[in-house]
């Protein structure tokens, strides 16, 4: 009769990549290997290891989809300096997969209606003298690329941006640059016309003008009426598209 505590579940056989992962990855966390510094050679790797080239490049994908390290033809892969930013970078392809699909594309915009609204609550709570000046020369900058179709969208950004510098966090900056990167080729690819930027820009200033009074409640229904509409307009090109 098995003894009950082995009898829960069989091991999993080890693949020898993740066993390269695994020892490289000891080393970048250890401190041997330090950010900037060179990996061994693939030859080098290959006989302490004593597996084939096949493990070796498959550990470095491995390592260099965790953001670990970072990898350049010709060049000998280097140990990246961990931040948020590489981290949320690892996604890139699998949420560009997943935004091919409508559904997905809209649960990830009910995401950023989610994590905008909070912000500007937040914003208003605690926004400083000095943030204020550039969100109001942020609005101001909107206003005036109206007409611009491209400059609209990049001042459209750094507007939404200031909400997140706000937090005076990295991981809020970081995590603004990747909700944009994710859903700007299909941003781009949407009709917009002067009508609809002024309706855009509107709604800036009703949530700016929250903000500044420090209004919580009023900076998140603002944000939450602007993000709808906003939405609207998406809806209408996935119909269309």
């Amino acid at each position: 009769m098995n003894h009950p505590v082995l009898a829960h579940e069989p091991l999993r056989r080890v693949k020898l990549y993740e066993m390269v992962v695994e020892k490289l990855q000891g080393m970048i966390q250890s401190g041997e290997l330090k950010p900037g510094d060179e990996l061994p050679s693939e030859r080098d790797i290959m006989v302490a290891l004593n597996v084939g080239r096949p493990a070796v490049r498959e550990a470095l994908l491995a390592l260099q989809s965790k953001g670990l390290i970072l990898t350049e033809n010709g060049r000998r892969a280097r140990v990246r300096l961990p931040s948020v930013t590489n981290v949320i970078t690892t996604l890139d392809g699998v949420v560009g997969l997943m935004l091919k699909r409508a559904d997905s594309l809209k649960n990830l915009f009910d995401l950023r209606v989610f994590i905008e609204c909070a912000m500007a609550r937040h914003a208003a709570q605690a926004i400083n003298e000095k943030r204020l000046a550039e969100f109001r020369a942020a609005l101001d900058e909107n206003k005036r690329a109206i007409g611009d179709r491209e400059a609209f969208l990049q001042t459209d950004i750094a507007f939404h941006r200031i909400l997140f510098l706000t937090a005076e966090n990295p991981v809020f900056d970081a995590a603004h640059g990747a909700l944009v990167s994710w859903i700007m080729d299909r941003w781009r690819r949407i009709r917009r016309t002067n009508e609809t930027e002024t309706i855009a820009y509107q709604g800036h200033l009703q949530i700016y003008k929250a903000v500044s009074r420090h209004d919580p409640d009023a900076a998140e229904k603002a944000m939450r009426k602007h993000l709808e509409a906003s939405w609207k307009t998406w809806a209408k090109y996935l119909g269309d598209s």
